[in-house]
């Protein structure tokens, strides 16, 4: 048989691409005499240090400063996190700029979706505090939905479970948030979304989530303002978090501190101060001054009670405390939840911390440059609002962890007496109250504790991320068994399946019948849950490939054509097909694929060779072989 081939609203209006600007150059050739992250000092020396400085290091050469310090919150940084976005759209993700895999894939939507179920479960009880009603729209917003994958995926799961969902899947509106336009089109043109929105689930609107308290339906025009939906509402959010604004505080001998930055760049001068490539090399630097407790004013007494709890957390005679309020995420939690009178439901996915613990120790925050760049979400934080706000939290005890995922919720009634609530909150949740506060208002969603301990805790989409990457980067040769595992318990992954396609185009041709069914079982699952992203994953050619390796050419010719229909026509797969029909004495279809090859691609001799094969097989004399090939490398060339 032939072979085939292998804290404020950021305004961007401030600053405009293109804008003359004159960048501060700052020649540093002594630093002041400051504390830096590596030394240490008693309460007393930090007691009166008010102002410290970090970063500040001897340079040689000019830094462009693109800000004086400024709260870290309303910093420069933000504008350029929103830029980058901006400028690259879907092709952050498409071609890899933003690892995206961990929180889009077939595992993490479907522990979301039982997530989901169990929530149901539990707002359909009898006297539930956050009571649904089933004629009336279920609303699940997902902020920043970038690509769309995951969305896709957790629709996907939806629907299989349709039989069995507490709410109708009908009444169900998912609508997918970003705030460029650049990705709401992507998605309104993505076929793997269109059955959705036949059917009336899925919606679009274009959401900052640094400033927007309305939704606006691209589909339907509908515009949700504060308090018209009737049943509780559900946010998700994956890898956003860690990219909207945060407030950056110290807990230095007893005393509360608000941390600032100066950004600016390795390079002397910056034409352009909202260029994203600025991230690439920035030359940051902090400094502290001292705050009070009421740092929000007394309109946000719950995000003041935040910073209460970790004042009385962290004790004065201790290393202190450095962190990060992710107040970007509790705003927009804050004005998304005025939506709906009967309660909240927050699923999120991100690098982070949920133990203050982490915090401990004087230093500068970390932060990632990955394309764009990104910090550690304070999830603790997070769960210090809703049960400042009478709700509670579900965190993964686990510590070490690429990805941490938490549930929130916030009670239907719990949004009828905050006033009253915010002042007594703080004396039941100090020490270990936190915890068990939580602990004793989760018992009023016991489906979703339980079913959030089995989907997340015992062995969840962190536990599956460490076991492919183990298993693709530790194990020299995996079994095929092991991969077939690994897809099945993925729910069929296509990012998994293109990982490991190696293993599977190797070994399973020579592997026991059984083996080999359970291949050709589990492909066209692999394909159900395909979308379209990634122009250097062609899903569908390869497998095709595994097919015709396992002498299933029907198969196989099926998903080459999948993949010229998806990918455009290409000389490698027009001859693999060609193999196939001559693999199934189809000499006159096989031909053609091979002609078509060999125009697609004149110089790729392979073509050439299979198709005077064929056409001797069918009796024509060389000469006419000849001649044919070199009418079809002229067709090409015009």
């Amino acid at each position: 048989m032939p072979m085939p081939e292998d804290a404020c609203p950021l305004d961007l209006g401030v600053l405009q691409p293109g804008m003359s600007t004159n960048p501060i150059r700052i020649p540093v050739s002594k630093p002041p005499t400051l504390l830096n992250s590596e030394e240490t000092s008693s309460p007393s020396d930090a007691i009166s240090t008010l102002h410290e400085v970090r970063g500040l290091k001897t340079q040689l050469t000019p830094r462009c400063q693109l800000e004086d310090f400024t709260p870290f919150s309303r910093c420069h940084l933000w504008k350029l996190m929103m830029s980058f976005y901006n400028r690259q759209g879907v092709e952050s993700w498409a071609q890899g700029i933003v690892p995206h895999f961990i929180t889009s894939n077939t595992f993490i939507a479907k522990r979301y979706s039982n997530l989901l179920r169990a929530y149901f479960r539990d707002a359909l009880n009898p006297g539930s505090s956050s009571s649904l009603d089933v004629t009336q729209p279920f609303y699940i917003v997902e902020l920043g939905a970038g690509s769309g994958k995951f969305s896709f995926y957790l629709l996907n799961a939806l629907a299989r479970m349709e039989s069995v969902l507490d709410f109708p899947l009908k009444n169900i509106r998912y609508i997918m948030t970003d705030f460029t336009e650049l990705n709401l089109n992507f998605w309104k043109t993505h076929p793997a979304l269109a059955p959705f929105i036949h059917r009336g689930i899925v919606d679009f609107a274009i959401f900052d989530a640094t400033k927007d308290t309305k939704l606006r339906l691209s589909l339907s025009g509908q515009v949700i303002c504060s308090g018209e939906l009737t049943n509780p509402l559900c946010l998700i959010a994956n890898y956003l978090f860690d990219t909207l604004y945060h407030d950056l505080f110290q807990f230095d001998g007893g005393i509360l501190k608000e941390g600032l930055i100066s950004v600016g760049s390795k390079r002397a001068e910056e034409s352009d101060p909202l260029d994203s490539e600025i991230i690439k090399r920035l030359d940051n630097h902090f400094k502290y001054q001292q705050i009070d407790e009421v740092y929000y004013g007394e309109a946000r007494p719950h995000c003041n009670n935040i910073l209460k709890w970790y004042h009385d957390y962290y004790d004065p005679a201790l290393s202190g405390a450095t962190l990060l309020v992710p107040i970007g995420a509790i705003s927009a939690i804050e004005r998304l939840a005025t939506l709906s009178q009967n309660g909240l439901l927050l699923l999120s996915g991100d690098k982070g911390n949920n133990n203050p613990d982490h915090f401990r120790g004087i230093s500068d925050p970390h932060i990632a440059v990955h394309g764009s760049f990104s910090v550690m979400v304070n999830y603790h934080a997070i769960g210090l609002y809703f049960a400042s706000r009478g709700g509670f939290a579900l965190h993964s005890p686990q510590e070490e962890a690429s990805l941490k995922v938490s549930a929130f919720v916030l009670p239907g009634d719990s949004l009828k007496d905050n006033e009253r609530l915010s002042m007594m909150a703080m004396t039941a949740l100090y020490a270990d109250g936190l915890d068990k506060t939580c602990e004793e208002r989760s018992l009023q969603f016991p489906s979703l504790t339980t079913a959030f301990n089995d989907e997340i805790v015992s062995f969840g989409p962190n536990d599956f991320f460490v076991m492919q990457k183990f298993t693709k980067e530790e194990c020299k040769t995996p079994s095929l068994k092991a991969v077939l595992a690994l897809l099945k318990l993925s729910g069929w992954d296509p990012d998994i399946f293109y990982k490991f396609r190696d293993v599977l185009l190797d070994q399973s041709p020579t592997a026991a019948m059984k083996l080999k069914q359970d291949v050709v079982h589990g492909m066209p699952l692999v394909w159900k849950n395909h979308y379209a992203l990634d122009k250097e994953k062609d899903v569908a050619f390869e497998i095709g490939r595994l097919f015709y390796g396992l002498h299933e050419f029907d198969r196989a010719l099926a998903y080459y054509t999948l993949s010229a229909r998806e990918m455009g026509k290409h000389h490698v797969t027009s001859h693999n097909m060609g193999l196939c029909h001559y693999s199934k004495q189809q000499l006159e279809l096989a031909a053609n694929c091979f002609r078509e090859a060999y125009a697609l691609n004149h110089s790729y001799q392979k073509a050439a060779t299979w198709l005077q094969r064929v056409l001797k097989e069918l009796g024509t004399v060389g000469d006419t072989v000849d001649a044919e090939l070199n009418q079809t490398a002229k067709q090409q060339l015009k």
